[in-house]
């Protein structure tokens, strides 16, 4: 089993799991001010350096339970609630989504363009300041920790990761519609623009590593903070312009996407003055991941087989090489097991309310 698969499966779900809370939170028309601040939160918890720290080890991959219990923790992080049916939604579709598109890429390079089109995804999505520093942190572990990883190695990570995620078969309806998924949940691999052709240049490749390579060898694809990834994979999938735009227009409607929250919270906050508006902006509310009410509900998936997977109980070693920087941002964080009690006190106290 690959020692570089963990950092893959765990961005990538968490990258699908804010594209996921976005959809809803739009579609079920929450506040703007809650909008913005569980999207923030769930970036900064989902980016936390004591998370990252064990994340980014050389050690055998996380398995998908333990992931899972990781990013229940990040999910349950801000003031939204989610029950037992939507978390379960909620991971069905994480888990197919990332398989898909690890399925569909056509090489090692593309991997990491994939999970760094969530990275972009998440700098665009949040507007806390410690929340983007985190982004910014990540992107360059990234880079520096695949950079220096042979292709052979990157695409014996992304093995290691179809294989973790190989019992898991959930139809999901966007997937089925756009006809990248059939009735049986097997994946329909679409080709697109991006084609590394790596089985025809995995001779002279494998052993090389990515940073030695020039993008232009393989289909270009930039590495760099605001870098063009040519690939379509790992974007928002359920954005209306997904498939059709640039790189750059699909942050320009994320980017859109904040200034309208922007402009809203500001205008809620006028009419809290005028006293038209309550004033408890820190309420904590209830996303339903089964609502079929509004028809932007793309995700919605049948056929769920539940599984149990086997978890890795190695010990991790520790990571030098990000300690230091690590540690400059755990400050901004609390603890995370204090966040953990907060977060379930919460739960107790909606569940006595209701």
């Amino acid at each position: 089993m690959s020692s570089h698969s963990t950092p893959i499966l765990y961005l990538n779900m968490g990258g699908e799991m804010l594209y996921v809370l976005r959809q809803r939170l739009k579609a079920q028309r929450i506040d703007v001010g809650k909008t913005i601040q569980v999207l923030d939160d769930v970036t900064a918890a989902l980016l936390n350096p004591k998370i990252l720290s064990s994340i980014f080890e050389e050690t055998p991959m996380i398995g998908v339970p333990q992931l899972r219990s990781t990013l229940e923790r990040v999910a349950l992080s801000s003031i939204m609630k989610l029950d037992k049916s939507s978390m379960d939604k909620l991971f069905d579709l994480m888990i197919m989504m990332v398989k898909y598109q690890l399925t569909a890429a056509t090489g090692p390079r593309e991997v990491i363009l994939i999970t760094l089109n969530h990275i972009d995804a998440m700098r665009d999505m949040v507007s806390d300041v410690n929340a983007q520093k985190c982004v910014t942190l990540v992107h360059q572990m990234i880079v520096d920790f695949y950079g220096c990883v042979t292709f052979d190695e990157v695409w014996s990570a992304r093995q290691s990761c179809l294989k973790e995620l190989e019992l898991y078969s959930v139809r999901v309806s966007i997937l089925l519609r756009r006809g990248l998924q059939n009735e049986d949940a097997s994946f329909n691999v679409i080709p697109h623009k991006y084609d590394e052709k790596y089985a025809e240049r995995r001779n002279g490749l494998a052993t090389m590593r990515l940073k030695d390579v020039s993008p232009e060898t393989c289909c270009g694809g930039s590495f760099g903070t605001f870098g063009d990834r040519k690939t379509l994979l790992g974007k928002n999938i359920y954005l209306p312009t997904y498939g059709i735009t640039d790189n750059t227009n699909s942050r320009r409607d994320n980017q859109q996407f904040l200034r309208d929250c922007g402009a809203k919270a500001e205008l809620g906050m006028l009419a809290v003055q005028l006293g038209t508006e309550e004033t408890n902006y820190e309420r904590p509310f209830t996303l339903n991941l089964l609502s079929n009410e509004d028809e932007e509900n793309a995700n919605n998936e049948v056929d769920a087989e539940g599984n149990s997977v086997k978890r890795a109980d190695s010990k991790p070693k520790v990571n030098e090489d990000y300690r230091a920087k690590l540690d400059m941002y755990a400050d901004l964080f609390e603890d995370e097991q204090e966040g953990l009690k907060r977060s379930m006190g919460l739960l107790e106290l909606l569940d006595k309310v209701e």
